[in-house]
């Protein structure tokens, strides 16, 4: 992955550079920002530039062997550790190792990859994929060789808001001292969710969200499509990239999604329980994945509904299809039920995500939004 490919964040891009070139490379270093803004990519760069036997001023060489083993990501020195989570028959607890082949795959495939992609891949389903203390273990036996290649260690932990407690522990004292010549790369989107120790242990780099013009430039060299389809996957995108691919390649799942909040709307508004218990059940047979993805994009468009009932439309994210519903719906979300929609979704999605009854939950959801729907707009004067 060369710096030149990845779309916009030249500060960051040039923090980087900056930290090889003046070997200030830190030994441990938390890339962390919203999704879909480039860190993933932004991380492999900073280590194949690291790496690159013929390092140029702003970029790697892209020729040297290194760069070519970069290239295809199966450079000796370079590991990966990403959440994952059991398949099979297997009971031993999974390792990053084990779906290696299916990850470079992933990420050759796409470099913005998002979580949700990388568990549909894997074939799940239900599960949700952690990195657990087996995996920490792998770490610190790998980090613990001399390099094979390079004159560094590399290692690039992907999501490591998904360690659980005793993995993060396990790696306290790696990331404190490491061996020397070892780089820590770690990708985040959500920190708060990281153990302070292990937050206070790397050098943070905030990756913004991606301009609308940048997202438009890179939509045109990634994909060949209409005008009007690149404008929708901009005016979605609100910075991510990975949206802005998936509402371009228009994806079933998205689709999906959007028929289904829809079609909930108007049955709450309707009131019409029995088609709703019908609508529970098909969304309950979903993967928690699935269901979980519904529950993100349910809040994203409630929050464009609640921009455009105020007239702001220079804060809306949607595609024409979104927006031609949303123009007719928005009326109904108004400051006197916004944020106990928003609470309502959310809640719902903590406790699929704590594997609780879809069934049960989605009702319950359903019977707050009837609720909600019938409440007057509150007159200002």
């Amino acid at each position: 992955m060369l710096f030149k490919e990845i779309i916009g964040q030249q500060k960051v891009k040039q923090k980087l550079l900056g930290l090889v070139r003046d070997d200030r490379s830190p030994h441990a270093l938390m890339l962390f920002g919203p999704p879909g803004t480039g860190k993933l990519a932004l991380a492999i760069a900073m280590a194949q530039y690291l790496a690159c036997g013929d390092r140029q001023e702003a970029d790697s060489c892209g020729k040297c062997p290194s760069c070519v083993k970069f290239g295809k990501l199966v450079h000796p020195d370079l590991h990966f550790v990403v959440p994952v989570l059991k398949t099979g028959s297997s009971t031993a607890p999974p390792i990053s190792d084990d779906y290696a082949e299916v990850w470079r795959e992933t990420l050759l495939a796409d470099f913005y990859v998002t979580e949700n992609q990388w568990y549909e891949a894997l074939g799940a389903e239900n599960k949700q994929g952690i990195i657990n203390v087996k995996e920490s273990e792998s770490i610190i036996r790998k980090l613990g060789f001399k390099p094979y290649e390079s004159d560094y260690r590399m290692i690039v932990i992907w999501l490591p808001e998904k360690m659980n407690q005793p993995a993060a522990n396990k790696l306290l004292k790696l990331i404190e001292e490491p061996p020397a010549k070892t780089l820590i790369l770690m990708v985040s989107e959500h920190t708060y969710r990281i153990l302070p120790t292990i937050l206070s242990r790397t050098q943070l780099l905030h990756v913004p969200p991606l301009s609308d013009s940048m997202i438009r430039d890179g939509l045109i060299q990634h994909e060949n499509s209409d005008q009007q389809l690149i404008e929708d996957a901009v005016n979605r995108a609100n910075g991510n990239f990975s949206l802005a691919l998936q509402t371009l390649r228009r994806d079933e799942n998205e689709l999906n999604h959007f028929e289904l909040f829809t079609q909930l709307m108007r049955l709450c508004y309707a009131r019409d329980i029995i088609s709703i218990n019908q609508w529970v059940e098909s969304v309950s047979v979903l993967g928690r994945e699935r269901q979980k993805q519904l529950i993100d994009y349910s809040l994203q468009l409630l929050r464009e509904n609640f921009m455009l009932h105020l007239e702001n439309s220079t804060l809306n994210y949607m595609s024409k299809k979104e927006a031609e519903f949303s123009a007719r719906f928005s009326p109904f979300i108004h400051v006197g039920n916004v944020h106990a929609l928003a609470e309502g979704f959310t809640l719902a999605g903590n406790h699929i995500e704590a594997n609780g009854n879809p069934r049960i939950v989605l009702m319950d959801l359903s019977i707050g939004i009837i609720r909600l729907l019938m409440q007057k707009a509150p007159v200002t004067g």
